[in-house]
């Protein structure tokens, strides 16, 4: 009786102990779920053709450790400015963000906002993951994540509610801005810059007066109805935006050695392979078909007015050398990875 009564605890305790093993996600078949925070609607090609290829491309090579679940515009964090943040403080594990509504973050990577420098995506993208791989781009606040895609947008252009030909046309126009940079470069060229306006909210201050136009790329002029709202563009590189997806560092350091060799592989390089593709080829597409219609107007500036625009557009470029730490020395190693990563 007294030994049925000791097996009947051990076996008891065995089951316990397995029971725990089982539901503390520890044992051999567990798999980690991971929440992604986004700030792009499910439909969009930035969710459907990268973020989620991405992920499904680092589930796949798990080898059954992982699960990543997105959540699109809205759904988990309905205000962009705070997705930084939800990672940073493990309220989601994976977050697309963009530096610029979180000032301070990523100053380093302001720039890729300086006008006339980054050609492409693709070439802004690859050149940006090299410097963050360098350990170049630290950022401030940012100890708390690991870096998983560096990405640029392409070049963005002027577009606006009356036609722009020449500096004085622009003189006084109240032109929306993403970032520090973007916003000087406005004010360099006589315009007076506005921020705070997200990208969706563009078309409708442009509708309302509020601003006279705005400086985006074809991505964004097109899928948040901004070139509804406005048709004149001057064929002029302003710069682009910065972009990125990270990581809850200890989250990750936490993961199974599968999980965190899958997410290394399509990270860095990859990820700013698949990004700035992508990116360009929808820029194309978008642009292609804007031109041709019949109520939208293309203006390209005349050799003598573009120097005019390039003497303005070089002060901002002084200025960021002159007031960001290693400005010359960060400046200088940029255009070298931009000149590699455009051949």
């Amino acid at each position: 009786m007294f030994l049925d009564h000791k097996l009947k605890k051990a076996v008891m305790a065995g089951l316990s102990a397995l029971f725990v093993a089982a539901g503390s996600g520890t044992g051999a078949n567990a798999q980690e779920e991971l929440r992604f925070v986004t700030s792009v609607p499910a439909q969009s090609f930035i969710y459907a053709d990268i973020l989620d290829v991405w992920a499904k491309r680092v589930v796949e090579d798990s080898k059954g450790t992982l699960n990543i679940r997105l959540f699109p515009v809205g759904t988990l964090g309905r205000d962009p400015a705070t997705h930084l943040d939800m990672v940073r403080q493990g309220i989601a594990d994976i977050a697309y963000f963009i530096p610029g509504y979180t000032p301070g973050a990523m100053g380093e990577a302001t720039i890729m906002e300086l006008p006339g420098l980054i050609p492409s995506s693709v070439a802004g993208s690859k050149a940006g993951t090299e410097m963050v791989e360098e350990g170049l781009w630290r950022g401030q606040g940012m100890e708390s994540v690991k870096i998983l895609g560096m990405f640029s947008t392409a070049p963005a252009l002027l577009t606006t509610k009356e036609k722009v030909e020449t500096l004085e046309d622009i003189k006084g126009k109240k032109l929306r801005g993403a970032g520090p940079v973007l916003l000087s470069t406005i004010e360099a060229i006589g315009a007076t810059p506005v921020g705070g306006i997200t990208s969706p909210q563009i078309a409708e201050a442009l509708s309302r007066g509020l601003v006279d136009g705005t400086v985006n790329e074809w991505v964004a002029l097109t899928i948040f109805g901004v070139a509804d709202a406005a048709k004149y563009h001057l064929n002029i590189n302003l710069g682009t935006s910065p972009l990125m997806v990270a990581i809850n560092r200890a989250k990750y350091d936490s993961l199974p050695e599968e999980a965190r060799a899958a997410i290394d592989k399509h990270s860095g390089e990859e990820f700013a392979e698949l990004w700035g593709k992508e990116f360009d080829k929808r820029i194309e597409a978008f642009r292609s078909k804007a031109m041709q219609e019949s109520d939208r107007t293309f203006t390209d500036l005349s050799a003598e007015e573009k120097a005019r625009w390039d003497e303005r557009l070089q002060t901002v470029i002084d200025a960021w050398i002159a007031n960001t730490p290693n400005g010359q020395e960060l400046y200088d190693r940029f255009t070298q990875a931009l000149e590699t990563s455009s051949n």
